[in-house]
């Protein structure tokens, strides 16, 4: 298990097994908001996940969902919180 801290001391867990679905979504989240914003977006519950933590909706299967959330981002058609 690797544990990332953001500056604001929010903790991330990542499993070993899961690091490269993590990097590519950390990636996709830079590319539609600024990357000082990802760690906070992934940590904060949100009302796109029923206030659930975005990195805990997709440990828990919700990949397409923030993938297809991160898209409405991008285009403008979903606010990040």
């Amino acid at each position: 298990m690797v544990i990332l801290k953001s500056l604001d001391t929010a903790m991330i867990k990542i499993p070993t097994n899961k690091l490269i679905e993590f990097t590519n979504l950390v990636n996709e989240c830079c590319a539609v908001m600024e990357h000082n914003e990802v760690a906070t977006w992934l940590t904060t519950p949100n009302s796109h996940f029923n206030m659930d933590k975005p990195i805990d909706f997709f440990w828990e299967g919700g990949q397409e969902k923030i993938y297809r959330i991160l898209y409405f981002i991008d285009i403008g058609e979903a606010d990040l919180y």
